[in-house]
């Protein structure tokens, strides 16, 4: 993940996913997401939190 502040305090943030190991050349892919600086940036630090600390597939 890469983070750019732009003016007006707009945040971008760029996802990029690929294999943990793999032969040259292969695959990735990256997404971008704008949003306000500020509450919806915590949000967003609270749903990541939550993703990434479930066990067992578990969703909510």
């Amino acid at each position: 993940m890469s983070a750019v502040l732009r003016s007006r305090g707009h945040v971008g943030l760029t996802w990029t996913l690929r294999p943990w190991r793999g032969p040259a050349g292969g695959w990735e892919a990256c997404v971008t997401t704008w949003l306000d600086a500020g509450e919806r940036m915590s949000g967003l630090a609270a749903d990541v939190r939550r993703f990434l600390t479930q066990q067992n597939g578990g969703r909510g």
